[in-house]
């Protein structure tokens, strides 16, 4: 898998159906549960506090 650092709203449904990352790895709620749309930005630098960095 290709890291990216923004994700559609059809990256996250795969992500919850198991196929964005493969079977055993994170996956996200799926329909009315999913609370974002899109992710706009994402990235592991980390931001002022050392954390990282999510924009969804």
């Amino acid at each position: 898998m290709i890291a990216k650092s923004t994700y559609s709203k059809d990256d996250l449904i795969a992500c919850g159906n198991g196929e964005l990352f493969g079977p055993g790895n994170a996956q996200l709620p799926t329909d009315n549960m999913l609370m974002i749309d899109r992710i706009a930005h994402i990235s592991s630098d980390g931001n002022d506090y050392g954390q990282n960095e999510k924009i969804a």
